[in-house]
């Protein structure tokens, strides 16, 4: 059995320079005009403190002064989901060593305030959330350079997205790629049982009229990181315009049935992404372990396939992702 273990090679944790701060500013959502939170953390040097949050105990220095006059930022973005948290601890870990971050909430399928009688959830599958996200992330990242006192501390040369499934999606779309939300109808009516992408099967876009979206590049942006994104959405030369660096992730258990289409993404990149395929993980191995007390809240997305370590994983996992925005944003070490 041993040879059926992901084999994740052993480095030395890049040592912190710094404390993490965390302050919620908001955005004004492009389609409803509602206020979504924004959680930004950022390096400090003020004392920490135990918080909770949702499953989560972060040392964190609330509202705390940063440490920094001039910092790259990245965004992250995992598309709507129950778990806004889920990739915290990348967060945490950027934070800590010189970089600020913007975890992005997106209204769409999962609201927190929604009435569930009002259908909450059935808007994963449609076209309308497709083409919101993005304008969700640009605005969201408006809303951060415009913030007080992080946002004039930000380099408006050094922006850069990590997009998680669906987030990959928006942060594809943000940086030039032209989705054509139609083609859901056909993802919906081959794989109708993958309920990530189509909850309630084909029926779900069925009275959608398939319309291609237009490419709106943000030439704010300047590099993506992605993991497990949706890419069925991109039509051929749809990526065409997408020039900035990419690092691309793919568990080699996370997309079994076919509906995320994460090699279709590799392939239609212009230029060749950075691309590594995780062994033996499943599509959550990318989200923060979820203290064992809690697991039973959020069902799948804390499982793993037999074998895989995720904790261990993510030892890994965060240092690559310091390393690549280091690199492609040209952040001092």
């Amino acid at each position: 059995m041993t040879g059926l273990l992901p084999v994740l090679p052993a480095r030395a944790e890049t040592p912190a320079q710094f404390r993490a701060a965390v302050s919620q500013i908001a955005y004004a959502d492009p389609g409803t005009g509602k206020t979504v939170p924004i959680l930004l953390f950022y390096p400090t040097r003020d004392p920490v403190q135990p918080i909770r949050r949702g499953p989560y105990h972060l040392n964190v220095a609330p509202e705390g002064g940063p440490a920094l006059d001039s910092v790259p930022l990245v965004m992250m973005t995992q598309g709507p989901a129950r778990n806004g948290l889920a990739m915290v601890s990348v967060a945490l870990f950027l934070a800590r060593r010189g970089m600020m971050t913007a975890i992005v909430t997106h209204l769409g399928g999962v609201e927190p305030d929604a009435d569930p009688r009002a259908g909450k959830g059935d808007r994963v599958g449609t076209v309308p959330l497709w083409s919101e996200l993005p304008l969700q992330l640009r605005a969201a990242l408006d809303a951060v350079l415009d913030s007080s006192p992080m946002g004039f501390r930000v380099d408006r040369q050094r922006i850069g997205v990590l997009g998680y499934a669906a987030g990959g999606h928006a942060a594809l779309a943000a940086a030039g790629g032209v989705a054509d939300p139609g083609r859901l109808t056909q993802v919906c009516a081959a794989h109708p049982d993958n309920r990530s992408l189509c909850p309630a099967g084909a029926k779900t876009t069925a009275a959608a009229t398939p319309k291609r979206l237009e490419a709106a590049t943000d030439p704010r942006i300047r590099s993506l990181l992605l993991m497990d994104p949706v890419g069925a959405l991109f039509a051929d030369g749809a990526l065409s315009r997408v020039t900035v660096p990419v690092r691309l992730y793919e568990a080699e258990k996370g997309d079994e049935s076919g509906a995320l289409q994460v090699a279709r993404v590799r392939g239609l990149l212009p230029r060749p992404p950075e691309y590594d395929l995780v062994p033996g993980a499943g599509h959550y191995a990318f989200l923060t372990p979820v203290p064992a007390s809690a697991a039973a809240r959020f069902g799948a997305t804390v499982q793993d396939p037999p074998g895989f370590d995720r904790a261990g994983f993510h030892a890994r996992l965060n240092d690559e992702v310091l390393d690549y925005f280091r690199r492609t944003l040209n952040a001092a070490p």
